[in-house]
């Protein structure tokens, strides 16, 4: 028996009920619901009002706001729901379609207080562990909002919806292979939901399963031929695969489908951008700027620069900015690029102000105490006294190649220059390793690095294999594989305990050309907090001296230190050390790193696209009169203990000495 055909016996044994007993307050309940349960919205409302004019019941009550929830009219459900537990504090379905209703009010304090109601009333309560997920996500808790789904997928494993919401938590954490588990379940439940693997593609995507990616989003357009999303992210793959006729074709294809699709459009426009083609990318956008769309305006005025018009950059860019209607994201990203354009145009002090407007506007901060006491605790945890007796892996594996040190320092110039070897391969920035410390005491409640006090030697093998597993992905035959995330100078004892044979890069650059190259990036995300004002820069820069001194002191793992100034005044010197660094025979391509057609995903992109150029050498100089905060804050004496003050100092040019 179909569950339609189920539906219909059980309807008209109920009408025939209601024939011998219309007055009968629970049977309108039951038919009411079964209307409810059938779409048949307007027929259950009659249903549960009919029978709380009879008999003022929670169950009545509750019926009546759940069917006004799902029509949308949350402000008229929630007396009645409010009603409903008044009369039952203990119903935990009618706490949970009040938190439903107070949340689509805008209201999710209130919200989240409802749905813990019901969790207290029914703590098996599956969708209410879900919905207290969302409104802890909505409040920006995202920690507590992860929890949260995590219980309502426990207890109910078969709960796509939830499933989704926590692969999406997931994902925006940089944890994707969690992420890839979740929605891989998702597809086990929904095999047809084009959302699901579209969803599945973008975290392979950002695992660097690009194969995997592209498989994904095909069946989503497969699934959904006219899903523009689906043809736009496999268009991006493409490009990460460098197949850019193919990524030009996805993008082109979404925009038939959808031709107002802005991301497409910039998609499009920067895939062009990208492969020389200026002219013909800005004629692809000029006629959509009007629109208003930042991304489209961000895209064109890249564009411009390209084509030596920094002046219809900013013209293009102040227009924008005059609006009323921006949002103040919008707004930010936008004071950033004018920087951009304005520093390009030789007009320092507007530049300045404009990049001193994005970083004000940026709704990130950083706790200076926190960071400090975490930098403190990792240096006694891997003090010469204590570190002997952590526990250790020790790997033999030589694969793993980690590029450390500030952001902006160069890490993306030594990754690209070493990938151009055939026996090298980029992995750009991974968060496993980082991942790696945070779960390695989580079950625990430690923090990293207390948590290596008490990790077995089993969790640090595992951790071990899973970052070997993380770099098959990226290269499967590669000799070397490249991790070049900056913050990871932080884990130089984590790496030396797992893989006593890796390699280590430390780029260093000259402290105010660094710290100003952060200041003047408006870095994806909230990753990088402490770059969005001066004085924390300092704070940090100082710290990051601090750390690396005391692994120069106390590590023993191979470690090469690269100066970026020597690295542009001598790169095939330098590019010969680092290759012989890796163990590798020296190969003339490193040379050609700028025609390259690798993908980089990092601020650092355009850079790397060209050979190598002075102009960054002593940039600060332009801003001296600015940098008070850095000059007064970092520690100078520690930047001369390091050694690289002289050598950085003989590749000034003047007029930054």
């Amino acid at each position: 028996m179909t569950v339609s055909h189920r539906l219909s016996e059980e309807r008209e044994k109920l009408l025939r009920a209601l024939e011998e007993s219309p007055g009968d307050a629970e049977l309108m309940i039951r038919m009411g619901r079964l209307e409810f349960s059938t779409g048949r919205l307007d027929e259950a409302e009659r249903l549960f009002r009919d029978a709380v004019r009879i008999a003022e019941t929670a169950e009545g009550l509750e019926g009546i706001g759940t069917v006004l929830n799902r029509q949308g009219r949350y402000g008229e459900a929630l007396p009645f729901l409010k009603k409903a537990v008044e009369l039952d504090p203990t119903r935990a379905s009618a706490w949970n379609s009040s938190g439903e209703a107070l949340g689509n009010l805008g209201r999710p304090g209130d919200a989240l207080r409802a749905f813990g109601r019901a969790v207290q009333a029914r703590p098996e309560f599956a969708v209410a562990h879900y919905n207290t997920g969302l409104a802890l996500r909505a409040m920006g808790r995202k920690e507590e909002a992860t929890d949260s789904l995590r219980r309502a997928v426990r207890l109910r494993p078969d709960f796509p919806e939830a499933l989704h919401a926590l692969g999406g938590l997931l994902h925006a954490a940089g944890r994707y292979a969690g992420a890839m588990e979740c929605f891989r379940a998702v597809i086990r439940l929904r095999p047809d939901d084009p959302g699901a693997h579209t969803s599945l593609g973008a975290a392979c995507q950002m695992f660097g399963d690009l194969k995997s990616a592209r498989d994904c989003y095909q069946k989503a357009v497969e699934l959904a031929p006219r899903y523009p999303d689906a043809h736009s992210n496999l268009g991006t793959v493409y490009q990460g695969l460098r197949d850019m006729d193919a990524a030009e074709a996805c993008f082109r294809r979404a925009l038939e489908i959808a031709p107002g699709h802005k991301d497409a459009l910039a998609a499009l426009a920067a895939n062009m951008d990208r492969r020389g083609r200026y002219q013909e990318a800005l004629s692809l956008v000029e006629n959509h700027l009007d629109d208003g769309n930042v991304e489209l305006v961000i895209t064109a005025a890249q564009i411009l620069r390209h084509l030596d018009r920094s002046e219809d950059a900013e013209a293009l860019v102040e227009k924008l900015l005059s609006r009323n209607d921006l949002t103040a994201s919008e707004r930010q990203r936008l004071q950033f690029v004018r920087g951009d354009v304005l520093d390009q145009l030789g007009r320092y002090d507007e530049a300045f102000e404009a990049y001193e407007a994005g970083n004000r506007a940026k709704p990130v901060r950083f706790d200076r105490e926190e960071h400090r006491a975490d930098v403190d605790r990792l240096l006694e945890v891997f003090s010469e006294l204590d570190w002997p007796d952590l526990p250790r892996c020790e790997d033999p594996s030589e694969r793993p190649v980690f590029v450390v040190g500030m952001p902006r320092s160069g890490t993306s110039l030594v990754e690209q220059i070493l990938a151009c070897h055939s026996m090298v391969a980029g992995a750009g920035e991974l968060t496993e390793l980082g991942q790696a410390a945070i779960e390695l005491g989580r079950d625990q409640g430690l923090r990293f690095p207390d948590s290596m006090r008490s990790a077995s030697e089993s969790r640090l093998r595992q951790a071990a294999k899973h970052y070997l597993e993380r770099l098959r992905v990226v290269s499967a035959d590669a000799r070397r594989v490249i991790d070049k995330t900056p913050a990871n100078h932080l884990f130089v004892g984590f790496i030396q305990n797992l893989f006593p044979r890796a390699r280590v890069i430390h780029c260093v650059r000259h402290p105010l050309d660094t710290c100003l190259s952060n200041y003047f990036q408006n870095f994806a995300g909230q990753g990088i907090p402490f770059s969005y004002d001066l004085a924390d820069i300092a704070l940090y820069y100082n710290d990051y001296l601090k750390v690396m001194e005391h692994w120069r002191r106390h590590a023993s793992v191979d470690l090469l230190e690269v100066v970026y100034e020597e690295l542009v005044d001598d790169q095939e010197r330098v590019s010969r050390e680092m290759v012989d660094f890796l163990g590798l025979a020296w190969e003339p391509a490193c040379l050609s790193f700028h025609r390259s057609d690798r993908v980089v995903a990092t601020a650092s992109h355009a850079q790397v696209r060209q050979p190598l150029y002075r102009s960054s050498v002593g940039r600060f100089a332009n801003y001296r009169e600015k940098l008070g905060p850095l000059v007064d804050g970092i520690d100078w004496k520690a930047w001369e203990r390091s050694g690289f003050a002289a050598r950085v100092a003989e590749h000034l040019p003047a007029a930054a000495r």
